[in-house]
């Protein structure tokens, strides 16, 4: 207990009995993932009890393992906190198994590349209100971008919009979000997988159940109130055409009862919605701290696009420079530094190393994309180095098992959701470059407030902490372009706004 047996991986000294438990990272564990592979290797193993955790810090070992093994490397870890709060009914955490496949099945159906083409209209309709937010209400940047992003997926999903972040379900998913990620983040509650004697603790000593009790009531309560509204829409005979009435028409041939519809819904509406306003969060911060990135990318934008008509996502392949950017962003702020961690399901060899049945096993993508072997200044926001090679890396670098879409996961668990998300990032990278300036803010004094890029949010996603900059349009014909294609895209928008609360349709109107 506790003890590394001699055919492991190496890895950090072990005590009797906690292994490594003792040291395990309860914040920021990319980073110490990344010290430690400095140290023994880009194949280490942790003793948590009498769990294996290998942690894989490159490429290839990730290729060899889980893209190349799916068949014993496919499963995740359990996670007790899910299954309290969501009965195991959530895609990217649940166990490999015929549920798994029951859902994975639907979302590949669903979320396929023709299926994602009939969303590009509502995805292009409110990246058009975003930059119209951005323009009436700058100030309140962070926010609207969480409002397109998951506006969108529930206009695709749920057939209705938010079109006002506050007081609606946008508000309360993030709320919910918020707090989900952080309870399944590394070091917020006891090790009950590893130790499940840890279960039993009454609650009185064991704040974190009363925590995932209220989480739990919030959570259910979000995804059956949208699950409501899809019932009522189609006995009403309103449909939309969303991709909750498919699944609602096909429940019996998916072996869906009404706990499993309310889920899948809520797990397409995560993946899609919080992910992608992280990475535009990020995006906006690096192109503001390095204004000579921003000149040089809306100098290709002008040169493609001008300044008689806003981006479409026909536009995309004429850009490499910000293409170049949206790579660097992706390198340097992976949205799941560690993505989320497979189990292998038998004993399998990695090079000299054993990886026994049951292990944990972790992809170090912080320490893949921060490394000096295969990057030059790895630290440095640097969208050059797209440009002088595919992966970004440096003459000589191995690049065997390297990709682009890492952060979108391994083997049989990649993101379904990829091409939803990809559209989403194109048309609105595109879209703030091209109609907006971002500039540093000021203190009272007028001295330029500093954008600390190192200040991120911990828990299982990553991305910046709240910040402050100046959003102002780069001129009047750019503003009276961003006006003319909201009003344009009004008609759309009704289509998905019969639920709105007459607080919300009075906002509308104002709007």
């Amino acid at each position: 207990m506790g003890s590394r047996r001699g055919d492991l991986p190496p890895g950090p000294p072990t005590v009797p009995v906690l292994g490594n438990a003792h040291i395990f990272p309860t914040k920021q564990a990319h980073v110490q993932f990344t010290q430690w592979a400095k140290v023994y290797g880009d194949i280490y193993s942790l003793m948590v009890g009498d769990q294996v955790m290998v942690i894989l810090s490159n490429p290839r070992l990730v290729q060899e393992l889980l893209d190349h093994r799916t068949a014993t490397t496919s499963d995740r870890p359990p996670v007790h906190i899910l299954d309290v709060i969501a009965h195991g009914l959530v895609v990217p955490m649940m166990r490999y198994g015929e549920l798994w496949k029951d859902f994975r099945r639907v979302l590949r159906e669903i979320l396929s590349r023709e299926a994602c083409a009939r969303h590009l209209p509502i995805q292009r309709a409110e990246a058009t209100q975003l930059m119209y937010d951005l323009l009436k209400q700058p100030e309140n940047f962070f926010t609207d971008i969480r409002r397109y992003s998951s506006s969108t997926i529930l206009s695709a999903v749920f057939g209705l919009r938010c079109p006002r972040y506050s007081d609606s379900y946008i508000s309360r998913f993030f709320t919910v979000q918020r707090d989900l990620s952080f309870i399944v983040g590394p070091g917020a509650i006891p090790p009950v997988d590893i130790f499940p004697v840890l279960k039993y603790v009454p609650e009185r000593w064991a704040s974190w159940k009363t925590m995932a009790k209220n989480i739990k009531k919030v959570h259910r309560k979000l995804w059956y109130d949208l699950l409501d509204v899809i019932e009522k829409r189609v006995v009403e005979g309103r449909r939309q055409g969303c991709l909750m009435e498919d699944i609602w028409d096909n429940q019996e041939q998916f072996n869906f009862n009404r706990e499993k519809m309310a889920y899948i819904g809520s797990n397409m509406l995560e993946a899609g919605s919080d992910t992608t306003s992280m990475f535009l969060q990020s995006f906006i911060a690096f192109i503001t701290a390095h204004p000579e990135v921003q000149r040089r990318a809306q100098a290709e934008i002008d040169d493609v696009i001008g300044p008689s008509r806003s981006p479409s996502f026909e536009d995309w392949d004429s850009l490499p420079y910000l293409q170049a950017i949206v790579k660097e962003v992706h390198r340097l702020r992976p949205i799941t530094p560690s993505l989320i961690p497979h189990r292998t399901t038998a004993d399998e060899r990695l090079d000299q190393y054993m990886i026994p049945k049951g292990s944990t096993v972790f992809v170090n993508v912080w320490g893949i994309n921060y490394d000096p072997a295969a990057f030059d200044e790895p630290e440095k926001f640097d969208p050059d180095r797209f440009l002088r090679s595919e992966f970004g890396t440096r003459d000589g670098a191995d690049d065997t098992g390297r990709r682009h879409d890492l952060v979108f996961g391994c083997g049989r668990r990649f993101c379904p959701g990829m091409e939803f998300a990809t559209n989403s990032l194109r048309i609105n990278t595109m879209n703030l470059l091209w109609a907006f300036n971002f500039g540093l803010a000021k203190d009272d004094a007028g001295k330029p407030i500093p954008i600390d890029l190192n200040d991120m949010t911990d828990g299982l996603l990553l991305t910046q902490n709240p910040y402050k900059c100046v959003v102002e349009p780069r001129s009047q014909r750019h503003a009276d372009i961003i006006r003319t294609n909201y009003a344009a895209a009004r008609g759309l928008f009704a289509q998905f706004e019969q639920e709105l609360t007459p607080d919300e349709k009075k906002y509308v109107e104002e709007w």
